[in-house]
């Protein structure tokens, strides 16, 4: 946002890419679309320290000896959860070394009657997940039957320009060989809506089982990544097939016509009746 604005902004990132836990095509992509807006990438730089300068900037200084100035310093680093003063050890609730409290998929913690959801829990720190640890916690103390949360079915987003999202097993886990899985990759420029919207970057990626077809997993990126994300969410939930998925009606010209697209390139000869 700051680039685009005509500030200079220099991204400093520890590892050799940007989002190291991401997709890395999809960082790839984003390192591109950043460089293209003037962002410079300090690659392989731990910070050391944040200074400020006698002219009321700041000095960054790496482990590596590298020093980068500039007015201000935006640090992404993580939280820590505010459990400390909750007094959790005095009825046997059991944390983390971090703080975050440990609970089950329901919700429950180690303590019976005692449950935790959000992102003070050491499960999955989103807004989403969060939501929906609640409403498991309510129902499970009422005595109502509930599913355990499926880590795997949970959509995540990073609000980038593009913005990526994904959902399922990671393209590293398919070329890993550690799922057995088909994948495709269907590139944002062969959509016809992307075309009348002058988009170049981004993609839509779709995995499916092998012999099955089942919807496994799948990354987008592009403009509302976050908002396409979900039928391929719907399909890995549901356990859905690429034949289920292909036969749907997307509207014509659509982003999302690319996600039925990449499911009929995935419907294989064994697939069909």
């Amino acid at each position: 946002a700051f680039a685009e604005l005509g500030v200079k902004v220099t991204m400093v990132a520890s590892r050799d890419r940007i989002l190291p836990h991401d997709d890395a095509d999809a960082a790839d992509v984003l390192e591109h679309v950043l460089s293209q807006r003037g962002v410079s990438l300090e690659k392989h730089a731990r910070v050391e320290s944040v200074t400020r300068t006698e002219d009321g900037g700041v000095r960054v200084k790496t482990t590596d000896g590298r020093e980068i100035f500039g007015s201000h310093a935006i640090m992404s680093i993580g939280s820590i959860p505010a459990t400390e003063g909750l007094r959790l050890e005095n009825v046997g609730v059991e944390t983390a070394p971090s703080g975050h409290i440990k609970v089950d998929r329901v919700s429950r913690t180690n303590v019976s009657g005692i449950y935790a959801a959000g992102d003070c829990t050491d499960l999955f720190p989103l807004a989403s997940v969060a939501a929906m640890q609640g409403r498991l916690a309510m129902y499970h103390a009422l005595g109502e039957g509930v599913s355990p949360i499926r880590l795997k079915t949970v959509a995540t987003a990073v609000f980038t320009r593009p913005e990526i999202a994904a959902v399922g097993v990671t393209h590293a886990q398919v070329e890993s060989g550690e799922v057995s899985a088909r994948a495709v990759v269907l590139p944002l420029q062969s959509n016809p809506r992307a075309k009348m919207r002058s988009l170049k970057h981004g993609f839509v990626k779709l995995f499916c089982r092998r012999n099955s077809g089942l919807v496994i997993g799948g990354v987008i990126v592009a403009p509302s990544a976050s908002e396409l994300i979900l039928p391929i969410a719907i399909a890995v939930s549901n356990n859905l097939t690429v034949k289920q998925l292909a036969e749907v009606f997307a509207v014509y010209p659509s982003l999302s016509g690319s996600i039925t697209e990449a499911a009929r390139r995935l419907v294989a000869h064994d697939d069909l009746e």
